[in-house]
């Protein structure tokens, strides 16, 4: 069947575009590994000097400098003299900077050009490498650093929405499990003054925890566990949230932490499960983009509402209720009879 010549142009013109953008992106990673905006902070510099404070070859970072320019994150003053425009202060604090600054570790650039093999194999080379994200980070402090920071800036306005919604106790104790620094521990409890919280995590996230929920004001009513939420959880607490945790874990591995927790949990307690989800159909979504992320570096997968009900009724849990959140979901779940 012939293509109508519109038809093809269109598609062409869509994929040019996509494989300018990951050029432009790719630049953009490089200026911002060598601290180049940075540098550019407090206002316009030749090439040779930004070169020479940033320990870069001139004539190629000249290169760069003009391809990002078109873009609109730089401005070309006079020839060779460059500074950040106004939409490019976000090279200089934005949750897409700390984005780009998580694609300038090497291993998460490449994990994208191992696609090919992951979809072949069913199995992500990243992961055969390194076990899982989390064992990566944590033999490498500065890429965990760069991702934390980035988890706390993706989650901060989540977490500020959850706490404020009525599906939370005013009291008791509530269990952040795989809670990471604490941002939506202390969100909560900064918002429930009379509510008690329990952060578990691995022993890698421990002292970060600490510092971070101390700086929050909420220490003195939080407890922090090193533990493992394969094995088990703390038990009896009113509420338990795992929050972007289930879609790290393939399906059997999900159903695994999901009977974990329900093992710790009271007939009464509830199950707070914030993630993507994603819709059945081919509309756009974020999720979709975020899924292979997912498929490069971690074992698990961003999943529709009908599929995280399989996985809640496979742990023995029941679907109470699903509120938007910004980017993400709030999935309310109870424990059903056995």
């Amino acid at each position: 069947m012939s293509q109508d010549p519109r038809t093809a142009a269109e598609g062409n013109a869509l994929l040019n575009d996509m494989y300018r953008t990951i050029l432009r992106y790719g630049a953009i990673r490089a200026l911002v590994s060598v601290g180049c905006p940075a540098e550019l902070r407090d206002g316009p510099l030749s090439v040779t000097e930004l070169a020479s404070r940033c320990g870069a070859h001139a004539p190629t970072l000249a290169r760069l400098l003009r391809a990002v320019a078109p873009t609109g994150l730089l401005r070309t003053v006079s020839p060779g003299v460059y500074e950040l425009s106004e939409a490019g202060q976000v090279l200089l604090d934005s949750t897409e900077l700390l984005r780009v600054r998580w694609s300038a570790v090497p291993e998460a650039w490449i994990s994208i050009g191992e696609l090919t093999e992951t979809v072949r194999s069913g199995e992500s080379p990243f992961v055969r490498r390194h076990g899982n994200t989390y064992n990566f980070l944590a033999a490498h402090p500065e890429a965990s650093a760069a991702f934390d920071a980035l988890m706390v800036a993706n989650h901060g306005g989540v977490a500020d929405q959850l706490a404020q919604t009525d599906v939370l106790p005013a009291t008791g104790t509530i269990v952040d499990v795989g809670g990471g620094k604490g941002t939506f521990l202390a969100a909560i409890l900064r918002a429930r003054p009379a509510l008690r919280g329990i952060l578990l995590d691995l022993e890698r996230s421990v002292e970060a925890a600490r510092e971070y929920l101390t700086a929050s004001g909420v220490a003195e009513r939080c407890e922090i566990v090193a533990g493992d939420f394969f094995k088990a959880v703390p038990s009896g607490a009113d509420a338990y949230l795992l929050a972007s945790v289930i879609h790290n874990w393939d399906d059997d591995e999900a159903v695994d932490i999901l009977r974990t927790v329900r093992t710790g949990m009271r007939s009464d307690s509830r199950l707070l499960l914030v993630e993507v989800v994603l819709p059945d159909d081919d509309r756009p979504h974020p999720g979709k983009d975020l899924d292979i992320r997912m498929l490069t570096m971690h074992e698990g997968k961003e999943r529709s509402l009908s599929e995280y009900s399989a996985l809640l009724g496979s742990a023995g849990f029941g679907l109470d209720q699903v509120t938007e959140l910004a980017r993400l979901s709030l999935i309310v779940t109870s424990p059903v009879a056995a």
